[in-house]
């Protein structure tokens, strides 16, 4: 912050203490009184972070500005800030082995900055204790190799240096077309700030994550202000960090998570595909759910998106919803509807809800004391107001309200919106509302958890779209919000996988995005290309679901749908198909997941921190350990370079060997994902037959149908060994290197292998060799074939039918 004015020399008032050195488990803090710095340095003495001197703590008054905005859900603050000011220190306050506090002056204001060190690095605040100042500040030198990642679910940018970036959940923005990047005005209006799940954490390449502990709007600046340092600022008078010192980014998310809240489990179901489905829907004179099945598409989960809150849709229809959710069911879905924390104020329906909600204070409240109402969209134009979840008996009721939708048979909801809590609404807690509307989308989060989990534990989804620190806690699943259907840099395809692997290096492992978009504002076409790309990118993000609205408010716009042309269905049910299988290498991830906060969209920033290529890494990613995923998510490409990480890979489709780190080119038709094995990696799959993840009634081919029989897909190197574990404990391992061992199994025709017993086929595949064999069922099996050892070992008779590439 070098073009911020000169600190205020008091020297009557400085101390002139001697350094004080903080030694912890973790780290090494040396905090200079005079001039202030602050230096932490690991348990080898590298320097991790380090402020300049004298410009450690600093502090501003803002009068802001509040810009009516279009939508209102958007972010209208405007600063106006006086200059900044650098605080000195006026005294030590507290000083032993593991803690120091000092009294600063800054001017007429008083602050004080607390240090103390942790079992996984430090913890650092400031507080200004008298004064006038409403912002205050911590900055730090930043070296010309540090870059920053994480900070939520950002879609304009993945590597944040050379931004600033505040944390305000706001509704989504508007791009400026396939050929307008990332800039001050898009997304529209705000610029790359704009997220539905703001997360103020981020790690550094210099070997350290930071998460600012506290709800209140927070701004990253990350070498806007200037090239050689950064900054992190707050709208309140304090600001207190929380810094985990480690160049595992990994191991960073562990500590951070076990802080903020472990993700949670998921059910079983989430894992296979899910699509919107209107209740009544027809395609060609057939119920669209039953065609479904007719043509072999896996579906797990319908949405049908009836709005039970804010305005109670299913009045009038109650027989007809009923009717519908066990139709459904005995087909082998789950059927999820739609709520929000919101009750309408205009609608008739809820006037019951909204007359009880006022007499009773449940809203929050305007600043004359009446409930604050906002006008937004929510299944039609109407006012809503805001539950107020910092009041426990308001609490209580929403969930009555969320009752409702599991008394008409639905197994979860979209719980929608949550960004508009008003910055000077009045809470019962006795916050002010710029204190609690980050925090608000975690409180409704957990008024729907605790609910679900009560009624139906292990048996329910619902999932959000605004969050911020700690939702995971509570969250089966994010989407990825309204986004433009096209391949628009900020808001379209590209812009939602920045937006899920950013997510995912923010603590947040469960996330799908609307296949093929929902906004269609911008004049680029909504056409095919777009709806395939995407599919293909659903089928390896956490959570698969598409969605059919091509919302436009002042014009009819139409989107390329599954249903126009046998070939889309042949990719979709393709790629659904791949998803669904997937199942057990998902459930797997979760408990990862819910153990340790690793994402299941992997960037490989977390398993290869030091490899200056994989910073630059906007567009491809691990899914899970086995699987390096490199969609398409641009226009007009039909071959796609990527860059590897260090290793070796086998490509998905065509057999081909690559080998990292380095940039290579495979053919990406229209209708392919390009994606690669892991060297030394196993993905176990579900039949390739199966429809469902939950029971059925009928003649659905469901996982339960299935049950006895696991695919287990792989590439081992000669000397390799491959394991994975699935949920229920059972050890999946493929050791190469038994060169003459003689084989256990018989040799099969490729017809029979599916269900014949020790038997195998050895043939190529591309560039490797393919070695494929079946145990009998059995909860332990063994098998040697061509130098390869297939071992199971677990709770559960299956047959495992192995396919492993042998890499040369």
């Amino acid at each position: 912050m070098r073009l911020l004015p000169v600190v205020l020399l008091l020297a009557a008032c400085e101390t002139t203490a001697p350094p004080i050195v903080l030694s912890g488990k973790a780290c090494k803090v040396t905090l200079t009184p005079t001039p202030l710095r602050l230096q932490v340095e690991d348990l080898s003495g590298r320097t991790l972070l380090a402020s300049d001197a004298g410009r450690l703590v600093s502090s501003t008054v803002d009068h802001p500005g509040d810009l009516p905005q279009v939508t209102p859900g958007w972010d209208g603050y405007v600063a106006n800030e006086a200059p900044w000011t650098y605080a000195h220190t006026k005294g030590v306050l507290a000083s032993d082995a593991g803690h120091a506090a000092l009294a600063l002056v800054d001017g007429a204001r008083e602050l004080t900055l607390d240090v103390a060190t942790t079992d996984t690095g430090f913890t650092v605040s400031t507080t200004q204790t008298a004064g006038d100042a409403n912002e205050v500040s911590l900055g730090f030198s930043m070296p010309t190799d540090e870059h920053f990642f994480g900070l939520g679910e950002r879609y304009a940018s993945v590597d944040h240096r050379g931004l600033a970036l505040y944390a305000w959940a706001e509704e989504g923005g508007v791009g400026g077309g396939e050929s307008a990047g990332a800039s001050d005005g898009y997304p529209m209006p705000n610029g790359p700030s704009m997220t539905y799940f703001p997360v103020p954490y981020h790690w550094s390449t210099s070997g350290y994550a930071m998460h600012a502990n506290t709800t209140r709007r927070t701004v990253m600046h990350m070498g806007d202000e200037q090239p050689d340092a950064w900054r992190v600022s707050v709208n309140g008078t304090s600001l207190p960090l929380v810094v985990y010192t480690t160049d595992d980014p990994l191991a960073a998310l562990d500590h951070f998570t076990a802080d903020t809240g472990r993700p949670v489990v998921p059910s079983d179901w989430m894992w296979g595909n899910w699509r919107r489905i209107d209740r009544g829907a027809l395609v060609d004179g057939t119920d669209e759910y039953r065609l479904m099945r007719d043509r072999k598409i896996p579906i797990t989960t319908i949405e049908d998106a009836l709005h039970f809150l804010p305005h109670l849709s299913f009045l009038g229809q109650t027989e007809a919803v009923s009717a519908w959710t066990t139709a459904v069911h005995a087909a082998g879905y789950k059927v999820l509807a739609y709520d929000n924390p919101y009750v309408s104020q205009s609608d008739e329906n809820a006037a019951q809800d909204a007359a009880f909600g006022n007499a009773h204070h449940f809203f929050e409240e305007a600043p004359d004391g009446s409930p604050a109402s906002v006008f937004f969209i929510s299944g039609k134009l109407q006012t809503v107001s805001t539950i107020d979840l910092t009041n426990p008996d308001a609490v209580f009721w929403f969930q009555t309200l969320l009752q409702r939708t599991l008394d008409f048979g639905y197994d979860g909801w979209m719980h929608d919106f949550g960004e508009y809590v008003k910055r000077d609404s009045h809470l019962h807690d006795g916050r002010l509302g710029d204190e609690v509307h980050n925090d608000f989308p975690r409180m409704s989060a957990k008024a729907a958890w605790e609910l679900l989990d009560e009624k139906r534990p292990g048996d329910f989804v619902f999932h959000v779209r605004s969050g911020y620190t700690g939702s995971q806690a509570f969250t089966p699943m994010v989407w990825g919000g309204d986004a433009e259907a096209t391949f628009d840099e900020t808001q379209g395809l590209p812009s939602v996988l920045r937006g899920g692997v950013n997510l995912g290096m923010s603590g947040v492992p469960y996330w799908g995005s609307d296949i093929a978009g929902f906004k269609c504002l911008t004049n680029d076409p909504n056409d095919k290309e777009v709806y395939f790309r995407w599919v293909e990118f659903g089928a390896v993000s956490p959570v698969m679901r598409d969605e059919d609205a091509c919302s436009n408010p002042v014009k009819t716009k139409v989107k390329w749908k599954l249903w126009n042309d046998d070939e889309t269905q042949a990719l979709y049910r393709a790629m659904a198909s791949l998803h669904t299988r997937l199942a057990p290498y998902l459930r797997s991830l979760a408990l990862v997941a819910h153990e340790k906060g690793t994402p299941i969209m992997i960037h490989p920033v977390l398993l290869f921190p030091h490899e200056p290529e994989a910073w630059a890494v906007q567009d491809s990613y691990f899914f899970g350990p086995s699987l390096y995923a490199a969609p398409v998510v641009r226009r007009g490409i039909t071959s796609r370079t990527v860059w590897l990480p260090p290793g070796r890979y086998l490509e998905w489709t065509e057999g081909s060997v690559h080998a990292g780190p380095g940039t290579v080119t495979v053919p990406a038709p229209l209708a392919r994902l390009p994606m690669f094995l892991v060297a030394d990696r196993l993905v176990p799959m579900l039949d390739a037959g199966v429809q469902s993840l939950v029971a059925s009634a009928d003649a659905t081919v469901t996982e339960q149908t299935v049950s006895d029989r696991l695919d287990v897909i792989g590439a081992v190197s000669p000397t390799g060994t491959a394991r994975f574990t699935l949920a229920d404990g059972t050890v999946l391992s493929a050791t190469s290197g038994a060169a003459g061992a003689p084989n256990t199994t018989a040799t099969s025709s490729a017809d029979a292998l599916a269900t014949c017993d020790a038997c195998s086929l050895v043939d190529t595949f591309g560039q490797v060799v393919r070695v494929r064999a079946t145990s009998a069922i059995a909860p332990t099996s063994t098998l040697v074939v061509h130098g390869l050892t297939l071992t199971a070992t677990g709770p559960s008779a299956r047959r495992i039918r192995w396919d492993i590439r042998l890499l040369p």
